[in-house]
């Protein structure tokens, strides 16, 4: 995880399924950029699990590569 990680509340389990699915999917908090035009822009992180789905497919090509154990 990404030093700027900071953890939800032990009890706020939609957050922790956002948390979990994100880090699944090789997001580990790090700094995600969105080009428009010739601007790069920092990108906030989704606040609910239903945002990070498109989060996901939007900015696949930033995540870290996830090692398959199988």
């Amino acid at each position: 995880m990404d030093a700027r990680f900071r953890p939800p509340k032990k009890s706020d389990d939609r957050q922790w399924a956002k948390v979990i699915f994100l880090v699944e999917h090789g997001f580990r908090f790090q700094k995600v950029y969105d080009k428009q035009g010739g601007v790069w822009t920092r990108v906030r992180y989704p606040s609910s699990l239903e945002d990070a789905l498109l989060f996901v497919k939007t900015y696949r090509d930033q995540a870290f590569l996830v090692a398959n154990d199988d």
